[in-house]
């Protein structure tokens, strides 16, 4: 029957050509699906919250069950309904007194985890308005928010942010839902959407890694470009193995998953790293540098030991200071001072003290 299907588009398309009469005496001869009711009267309450029976719910909880009651399985009734978006039910629930941040399930998460994981928008809405805390934890130590971006709800991610929901609250771990965002979801959203509301790219996790870190060990293309381009996120944040992200993506310039615009960053800091480092390397390889380092430094220190004397702090903040001038002498004397340097510096050092004493008498 749908060879000989008709209409404009069809006869256009040098398809069927059958006329407006034998059209309709086609249509006129299909079959009428009938309409069939459900038949929900034995079901159980739990059943019935999950298929959304709404009249078998309401007999039996004013026949007298618990809208509190548990199953097997350590859930409510709230739980049921809201990871199946039964919004009608829920309503009737609260009505009749449940729980809202129940805790139950293998993963000890309230109703409102249940609504997030599977994306239901106006479940969690229903949820927040009757009073349910986004902020607790499940047993593997997310918020709400941190499920809503590693599983890519977007809109979630936005109306717990709303509501006052911090972006860079960390779960157990230390990972922030940027770093879950970047870690699990390869489309621009929620990334872009938690940048834009704040959410800082360059926090580090227990060990760590940043949101960056994480991108590029999942070779997010779109959440490395985001990132960098959009975030300005650091580069060179060291993780606990000491891998920043631009050692890590030094290492894969040349692969296919480096947007061209990342590649042009990586380049452009590894240049700019490499000419720093160059610099200092020819600091500490110059003689004369070092010698006017070494030079220098006494008269500095005195000048800066005066001036924190010369203070009016108290004398405990004055020994403070003085101590971090001397550790800043003393390591900055290791790196640039030269043994076989010292003996001039002495001698220089022996005759301004001399010109000293002698103008002071």
């Amino acid at each position: 029957m749908y060879q000989n299907a008709c209409g404009a588009a069809a006869a256009t398309a040098g398809g069927c050509v059958e006329t407006e009469k034998e059209c309709h005496g086609l249509i006129s001869k299909e079959p009428l699906v009938p309409t069939v009711e459900h038949d929900y009267s034995g079901f159980d309450i739990v059943k019935a919250t999950q298929y959304g029976a709404f009249s078998r719910v309401k007999e039996l909880v004013e026949a007298g069950y618990n809208v509190n009651e548990r199953d097997a399985e350590n859930v409510t009734l709230l739980h049921w309904a809201a990871i199946n978006n039964r919004k009608e039910i829920m309503g009737y629930f609260i009505e009749k007194g449940a729980e809202v941040d129940a805790i139950g399930g293998e993963l000890n998460a309230t109703p409102l985890h249940w609504a997030t994981r599977q994306g239901h928008l106006e479940a969690a809405v229903i949820l927040m308005n009757s009073g349910a805390d986004p902020d607790l934890r499940d047993a593997e130590g997310c918020a709400c928010i941190h499920l809503a971006a590693q599983f890519g709800h977007t809109a979630l991610v936005a109306y717990f942010v709303a509501r006052g929901v911090n972006p860079d609250c960390t779960d157990r771990a230390g990972m922030t839902p940027l770093m879950w965002a970047v870690w699990k979801i390869c489309s621009l959203d929620p990334t872009r959407l938690l940048i834009t509301l704040g959410a800082s790219p360059n926090l580090t996790d227990q060990q760590g890694n940043s949101a960056l870190h994480w991108a590029i060990l999942a070779r997010n293309t779109t959440a490395i470009s985001t990132l960098i381009l959009q975030g300005h996120a650091s580069l060179n944040i060291p993780n606990h193995r000491g891998d920043t992200p631009l050692s890590m993506l030094q290492t894969h310039l040349g692969a296919l998953w480096m947007s061209p615009k990342v590649v042009d960053v990586v380049k452009e800091q590894t240049f700019a790293s490499n000419n720093a480092r160059n610099f200092l390397n020819k600091v500490l390889k110059d003689k004369r540098m070092r010698w006017w380092c070494m030079v220098g430094t006494p008269f500095m220190a005195f000048y800066a030991a005066g001036a924190i004397l010369d203070t009016d702090q108290i004398i405990l903040i004055k020994i403070f200071l003085l101590v971090c001038l001397y550790i800043v002498i003393h390591y900055t004397g290791q790196i640039l001072y030269d043994d076989r340097l010292m003996g001039e510096c002495f001698n220089l050092h022996f005759l301004y003290l001399c010109i000293i004493l002698f103008v002071d008498k």
